[in-house]
C-alpha cells in the first residue's frame, strides 16, 4: 500500500488513513484527554506524511512511523505544558505580591500606557488571541474554537505576543506583573 501512496494513489492514502486513524486517535487521546488537540495532532501527522511521501523510504514500516509520530507530538505537548506550568505559577505569585503592595498611581498610569502601546503593535490575529487569553481568561482550546484556528496556532500567537510585550517593556520593574494583571490595569 505504501508504494501505491508514494506513486500518488489517493485511494491508497485514504485506506491507510481509515485503517490507522482510530488507533492513533486512541493513542493520543489516552494521554492528552483533549479531543480537539488530538484531532490537530493527527491532522498535522497525516498532512506531513502526505507531503513527505516521496522523501520516505519505500520499505518503511508505515504503522511504526505513524505510532512514533504520535508519540513524538504528544511528548512535545506534554513537555511544553510542563515548561509553562512554573511560569504560570510565577506570574500568579507576582500578581498576589502586586496586589499586596500598591504602586504609585503615576506608575500605574505609565505602565498602563506602555502595556497598551505594546499590545497595539501586535498583528491583529496575535492581538486577538492574546486579548482572549489574558483579558477574557479563555483557554487555548476555546480561543482556537472562537477564532477558527488550531490550538498550535493559538500557542504561537500568544508566544509571539509575550515576546513583543517583553521587548516593549524591557527594563520595567513590573514586567511580569504587568503581563499577569493587565486586565486589572487596562480599562474595560
Amino acid at each position: 500500500m505504501w508504494q501505491d501512496i508514494q506513486q500518488g494513489d489517493a485511494k491508497a492514502f485514504e485506506r491507510l488513513y481509515q485503517q490507522t486513524v482510530i488507533g492513533l486517535t486512541n493513542q493520543a487521546y489516552s494521554v492528552l484527554k483533549d479531543r480537539e488537540l488530538t484531532q490537530d495532532i493527527l491532522q498535522d501527522i497525516y498532512v506531513s506524511l502526505y507531503l513527505r511521501r516521496f522523501e520516505l523510504p519505500a520499505d518503511i514500516n508505515i504503522g511504526g512511523y505513524l505510532n512514533n509520530a504520535v508519540k513524538y507530538k504528544v511528548s512535545t505537548i506534554l513537555r511544553d505544558r510542563l515548561a509553562r506550568a512554573p511560569h504560570h505559577s510565577y506570574l500568579l505569585r507576582q500578581e498576589q505580591e502586586a496586589e499586596a503592595s500598591q504602586p504609585d498611581p503615576y506608575e500605574h498610569v505609565a505602565l498602563r500606557q506602555r502595556i497598551k502601546a505594546g499590545i497595539d503593535t501586535l498583528p491583529e490575529k496575535c492581538r486577538q488571541a492574546f486579548m482572549l487569553n489574558y483579558y477574557n481568561s479563555l483557554s487555548y482550546k476555546a480561543i482556537a474554537h472562537e477564532m477558527g484556528i488550531s490550538v498550535k496556532t493559538v500557542e504561537k500567537h500568544i508566544s509571539k505576543a509575550l515576546q513583543v510585550l517583553r521587548r516593549e517593556l524591557s527594563g520595567e520593574l513590573y514586567l511580569f506583573i504587568a503581563i499577569a494583571v493587565t486586565g486589572a490595569l487596562l480599562p474595560g
